[in-house]
């Protein structure tokens, strides 16, 4: 909250404590401001995380990015058992089925897969003590079609929110050495992708679902365009490696300067420049 911050994600967790890949995992890739990474998931497991959750001290809300073992038999049935175990500790659960570096995992956003997979969640969430939103996070190398697909899916799932986008695989124009390495690609290439993305989800939702947008924001410029492209709420990462912690108060700052001075409330700013990247 002191940093700027109006929410907070963590994760991901998985049903059991995992190491992740082999380090080295996690490359900067400074002449074009990005990063690769290839963690894997590497985390203590949903019973240890649940129990920092629940004894985190008030402030400002924390959702729990939920995921699979790598080694897991029935990775769909891993996300409903983060989601019994931590789920009714966070603020938000953010099913991720869009990380490159667990194989196969992107498989779960067709369809058929990912409508299953919610419905295990969704009834997992629904045992909690509290209703507890769930988002979703989706891959920015997905075509049309899937894009529809997962539109209708959410919608007929009831989620909550949609995260666009998690990295890409794509190297276009990359000049750094690492450029080559495994991984999730993010930061400031990932921006145009992403945002194009966000827009045709915007198109495909009606505006019905709230979109969260991110991938490549690294300046209030570029956090209001996500939000003209159809976003409610914006997420960082990358450009803090690079700019450091000011840069959250600062795009909020800036923000709240501009929307004054346009004379326009955020929920009018919201899809209205959407058409813009179609």
């Amino acid at each position: 909250m002191r940093a700027g911050f109006g929410f907070v994600e963590l994760g991901a967790a998985t049903p059991r404590p995992q190491p992740g890949n082999p380090k080295p995992r996690l490359f900067r890739l400074t002449p074009d401001r990005a990063i690769i990474n290839r963690f894997g998931f590497n985390n203590d497991g949903a019973d240890a995380i649940a129990a920092r959750l629940a004894a985190r001290p008030p402030g400002i809300p924390v959702g729990l990015n939920i995921g699979a073992n790598k080694d897991s038999a029935d990775r769909a049935a891993d996300f409903a058992e983060v989601t019994r175990v931590a789920g009714g500790s966070a603020d938000f659960l953010t099913v991720n089925v869009s990380s490159p570096n667990t194989e196969k995992l992107r498989d779960l956003q067709g369809a058929e897969a990912l409508a299953a997979l919610l419905d295990g969640v969704m009834t997992a969430r629904d045992a909690l003590p509290r209703r507890v939103p769930v988002f979703i996070k989706i891959a920015p190398d997905l075509d049309d079609a899937a894009l529809s697909d997962i539109a209708a899916v959410a919608r007929n799932a009831r989620i909550d929110a949609i995260i666009a986008t998690n990295t890409t695989l794509a190297r276009d124009g990359l000049t750094d050495p690492h450029r080559s390495e495994t991984g999730g690609l993010s930061g400031a290439p990932l921006f145009q992708r992403s945002t194009a993305i966000l827009a045709r989800l915007y198109r495909e939702t009606g505006g019905e679902i709230p979109l969260v947008g991110t991938g490549g924001i690294g300046s209030a410029q570029q956090a209001w365009d996500k939000l003209r492209a159809g976003a409610s709420a914006i997420q960082l990462y990358s450009a803090l490696i690079y700019q450091g912690f000011s840069l959250a108060p600062r795009i909020a700052e800036e923000l709240d300067t501009r929307l004054a001075r346009d004379r326009i409330s955020l929920p009018e700013l919201t899809g209205s420049g959407a058409g813009d990247w179609l």
